[in-house]
């Protein structure tokens, strides 16, 4: 994505002001932090823990394809008891150029991958390998983490604190708000810091949050009348 994107916590916010879902942290924590905001397009694959299936050899062809400018999105993977990401799978992602990893499981080799530089986000670490126990069901298909639903092409964003998904179709609305939701947010640090009480620097945000509501009624209205076109 070009040019300079709001914090996580920043879209969180406006996602939820909105009516809307996408915040991925928690369950997903840094295991290699974001060194800033990064964003890009999400490719999503499905595991499945499983005593038999194809186990994860497909994956391969998945990291040795262009991933430019893409945040690899695996799913499923937390009911496989060890790791399905790691040193290997974070060279090859990040040699096709993705620009982040999430993983709803379980990955290692923090140090080695801590190396690599790719920002690599998941539930959480394990020493131990799958064995044999996870298989990939699909890619490119919409999956769940923690219940929030992620397309390919909708749009990750990741930096040292955690990670949010926005739907494709309203990334340009969440971004934009997200800046200036996060300028009035530097605002009211100003205020502050030039020795403002937080009754009067607050002004800056409290005039953001009127902003943002009345364009979710109005982004409420456009949603109505998409279903109704729809059918």
């Amino acid at each position: 994505m070009k040019g300079e994107v709001a914090p996580v916590s920043a879209i969180a916010d406006v996602l939820a002001l909105w009516g809307m879902d996408g915040w991925l942290t928690p369950p997903l924590a840094p295991v290699v932090s974001a060194s800033s905001v990064v964003s890009g397009r999400a490719l999503t694959v499905q595991l499945a823990h499983d005593t038999s299936g194809p186990g994860l050899s497909p994956i391969y062809d998945v990291l040795s394809a262009d991933l430019t400018d893409r945040v690899v999105v695996i799913a499923g993977a937390r009911p496989v008891p060890g790791a399905v990401f790691g040193e290997i799978l974070a060279g090859a992602a990040s040699q096709q150029g993705a620009v982040g990893v999430l993983v709803d499981g379980w990955v290692r080799d923090r140090d080695d991958m801590t190396a690599i530089g790719l920002p690599v986000l998941a539930a959480g670490e394990r020493v131990v390998g799958p064995n044999g126990s996870a298989h990939l069901l699909s890619v490119g298909e919409v999956v769940a983490v923690d219940g929030v639903c992620v397309a390919t092409g909708d749009v990750i964003v990741i930096d040292p604190s955690g990670c949010v998904r926005i739907p494709a179709d309203r990334a340009d609305d969440v971004l934009d708000a997200a800046a200036r939701y996060a300028a009035a947010e530097v605002l009211v640090a100003e205020a502050l810091a030039a020795g403002e009480p937080l009754a009067a620097a607050y002004r800056h945000k409290r005039a953001m949050l009127a902003e943002l509501a009345a364009l979710a009624s109005e982004l409420a209205s456009e949603l109505a009348s998409d279903r109704d076109r729809r059918g």
